[in-house]
């Protein structure tokens, strides 16, 4: 299990990987809910009917995950050759993951699956486990793929939907493993979709926000819209207990956009491996560095007749993109302290990023999304310079398609 603390607030951001303690607790306690008849549904009221229908249909497609790791003993050097009789014992965890092809590839996240060395899979109305093994992953994302071995009738993939539709307000329904309780459905909605609050790597910048109660053990299941289709992956939670190793559910749970799942799904079945920098690398860039202007002072924007929002042009490559458009770098530089007390140089006039194709830019995630929404095709970027503004149009660059 990992999380991470912010300290500022009390608050616990948690990843849902299962634990030893409710692997034991929820084995032999699978659900056994009865389908439904025709008329029981008619007498629901629409939403709750939408509700057990996608239930039905969709929980097939869900998989229970149980891990076997075999953590490395670490002994002195003195007590190494007792080695072979104090190796620690194996741990084992649960999480949740869905189908995606009959194929038998399942997407999950990575951290259900790091360092294991044994994994099985078993189906919804199924007590036969599968074992599995890890084709792909993507650490800085929190994505690996799994391939199952298991009958054909049990391969039940999943719609994946445009996670780039998806409204703050809409319904959503999540379906996992919480605590090893295998297949709980539970509902709500979209509460926000919002930049990365650190629960999983930078590289993922934006996050599905829901009030859908998911737990550990919901780590890897798919969360869905009212049409079924899988919008998001659902990976970490909020938690006030402020204490590792403890989280608990408190309303605010977070997803992976299915979107950006998409991008590496291909790669991933055929077994590859991504590391930062190639995940960086297959991303649209322009060439620049930047750095937003909330980090300067208002004096100093003042002093130099900057804009109070943008991003700054600290660097041009060459060659880049960027340097073909005519973007271009200070000449003029200042020494500004941040509040964690580095110190760091900061242009004071070069370009400035105000809009990428009529969005407000303020940090490099709301630049970042409208290059990856760009597909390739030529973005114009409205630009502060020495006092004028203009638009420079830019075509992206992605240097793994090269």
């Amino acid at each position: 299990m990992k999380a991470s603390v912010k300290t500022s607030t009390l608050l616990a951001v948690a990843v849902l990987s299962g634990s030893a303690l409710w692997f034991a607790l929820s084995q032999g306690q699978s659900s056994t809910a009865p389908s439904p008849t025709q008329s029981t549904l008619q007498s629901l009221l629409p939403d709750e009917r939408n509700t057990v229908e996608i239930a039905q249909t969709a929980s097939p497609g869900v998989v229970y995950i149980s891990v076997r790791s075999n953590p490395a003993a670490s002994l002195p050097d003195n007590l190494q050759p007792f080695a072979p009789f104090l190796q620690p014992q194996p741990q084992q965890g649960t999480g949740s993951g869905f189908v995606l092809d009959k194929e038998g590839h399942i997407l999950t996240n990575y951290h259900v699956v790091q360092g294991a060395s044994q994994i099985s899979v078993r189906f919804k109305d199924s007590p036969k486990s599968y074992s599995a093994k890890v084709l792909g992953t993507a650490p800085a994302l929190d994505l690996a793929v799994i391939q199952v071995q298991a009958p054909a009738n049990l391969l039940r993939p999943l719609t994946l939907g445009d996670s780039d539709q998806v409204l703050v307000g809409e319904k959503v329904i999540a379906i996992g493993n919480p605590f090893g309780l295998d297949y709980s459905v539970s509902t709500g909605i979209v509460s926000a979709v919002r930049r990365n609050p650190g629960a999983v790597d930078a590289l993922v910048p934006t996050l599905i926000q829901t009030d859908a109660a998911i737990n550990p053990g919901n780590s890897g299941g798919p969360l869905l819209n009212s049409k079924g289709e899988v919008i998001g992956i659902n990976t970490a939670i909020l938690s006030p207990s402020g204490q590792f190793g403890n989280p608990q559910n408190a309303g605010v749970g977070f997803a992976i956009p299915i979107n950006l799942a998409k991008q590496y799904l291909r790669p991933l079945e055929q077994g590859k491996n991504f590391s930062d920098k190639e995940i960086l690398a297959s991303r649209p860039r322009l060439g620049v560095s930047v750095v937003p202007l909330a980090a300067y002072s208002p004096q100093t924007l003042k002093a130099n007749n900057l804009p109070e929002a943008g991003l700054m042009i600290q660097s041009v490559e060459k060659g880049s993109p960027a340097e073909k458009a005519g973007l271009r770098a200070p000449t003029r530089f200042l020494q500004v302290q941040s509040p964690d007390g580095t110190v760091q140089q900061v242009g004071l006039n070069g370009d400035v990023i105000l809009e990428a194709n009529g969005n407000p830019i303020q940090d490099v995630n709301d630049l970042r999304g409208v290059l990856e929404a760009a597909n390739g095709q030529p973005v114009t970027l409205k630009v502060w310079r020495e006092g004028k503004t203009l638009n420079v149009s830019v075509t992206p660059q992605i240097l793994a398609s090269q």
